[in-house]
């Protein structure tokens, strides 16, 4: 989980990281938290110690930090509510796109389990659309576009395993239905691909 997530935050990185402003404060409460953060780990108490102190630059700190620790609770915690919490509240926009990221990594951590990869995948994809419309100059909005080509593709694959599942289980009928869902609601992965040459080659008359 935590090389899944590193790759993610490296991904991230270059836009998140840099256009976001590190508090400088050296308050002792900052600098405590800071430790505990170098040691590579995110705890989950940390919201505990970070929203008390009304630092927004901090609670977006910590959050980045959190995410990549896969403690997404934790950047739900820091960051719903940030821009009603502080006046004026600054990058925003970077709140919200952390926020629409947990979920996403939901749908990847749920590989495997393909109900739930489809539920998290989902609510990525609406959150990542929501995000979109809000804050169309966002600086992050142009890494949206290859997340929800990823939930595409992502998404066609879950159903398609579903598919298969109901015919290996003698329910072919609801197995080529599922099969046609993919084909027409996923056009552009390559599991309407593995559909459409099952359908073909399965049901040919």
């Amino acid at each position: 989980m935590r090389l899944t997530l590193l790759v993610l935050a490296m991904a991230l990185i270059t836009g998140c990281a840099t256009n976001t402003a590190r508090t400088t404060s050296t308050s002792p409460e900052v600098v405590d938290i800071r430790a505990k953060l170098s040691m590579g780990a995110c705890d989950p108490m940390v919201a505990d110690q970070v929203l008390p102190l009304g630092n927004p630059g901090l609670e977006q700190e910590v959050a980045f930090q959190c995410l990549q620790d896969g403690q997404l609770g934790t950047v739900e915690r820091l960051l719903e509510g940030y821009s009603d919490r502080h006046d004026n509240a600054p990058n925003p926009d970077y709140s919200d796109y952390l926020l629409a990221l947990t979920d996403f990594v939901r749908f990847e951590l749920a590989e495997g389990d393909a109900v739930e990869q489809l539920k998290a995948g989902r609510r990525a994809h609406d959150g990542l659309v929501s995000f979109v419309r809000t804050y169309p100059e966002s600086a992050y909005r142009a890494e949206v576009a290859p997340r929800l080509e990823a939930l595409h593709e992502g998404m066609a694959r879950a159903e398609y395993r579903l598919a298969m599942g109901e015919i290996e289980k003698g329910r072919r009928e609801a197995g080529a239905s599922r099969l046609r869902y993919v084909a027409r609601e996923y056009p552009r992965s390559s599991a309407a691909t593995d559909a459409k040459r099952w359908l073909e080659q399965r049901l040919a008359p």
